[in-house]
């Protein structure tokens, strides 16, 4: 058995990672633009994608159990590609093999980028929105005056922004 079917995984890996990446970027819009429909189903797609990489990642994870039974290792231990790559003795399929590796590493090195930079984007969103909610409940007059610890708080008191009696 030659590294074919583990090359083949792991290019599957790399095409539905550049989906996740793609996937990450529309996510970046839509926060940018605040379109919480389009957020959520592009949350939906990447859902889907990230089943699709686990389920490929068992494939291969299996393939590359098969590659090292016939190749006589009976070992438990998950080697890595790059200690793989000693066992495949056709070059072509080694330099493949590394190939897609190398690309695969910097595919995933770019999304985890993206998902750093959508993180802070939803994270500032949520700053936005508490700020403007502690805007509009508060009473500014509270936070203007001095009051002595001693007395009893009126939070709670007092008029609000939303009118309570309809």
């Amino acid at each position: 058995m030659s590294a074919r079917s583990i090359i083949d995984y792991m290019k599957r890996q790399d095409e539905l990672h550049r989906q996740l990446i793609e996937a990450g970027n529309d996510k970046k819009q839509a926060i940018i633009a605040n379109d919480v429909e389009r957020l959520a189903a592009v949350m939906n797609r990447e859902n889907r994608l990230l089943k699709q990489v686990a389920e490929t990642e068992a494939l291969r994870q299996g393939a590359a159990e098969d590659f090292l039974r016939e190749k006589g290792i009976r070992s438990q231990l998950q080697l890595t590609v790059t200690e793989m790559t000693r066992l495949v003795f056709n070059p072509d399929e080694k330099t493949e093999l590394l190939d897609v590796q190398r690309q695969l590493m910097d595919r995933l090195t770019e999304l985890k980028e993206l998902n750093q930079i959508n993180r802070e984007l939803i994270e500032q969103s949520l700053a936005f929105i508490d700020y403007s909610l502690n805007l509009l409940v508060s009473r500014p007059e509270d936070d203007m005056l001095y009051k002595n610890p001693n007395q009893p708080s009126t939070a709670g008191k007092g008029r609000s922004m939303f009118d309570t009696r309809a």
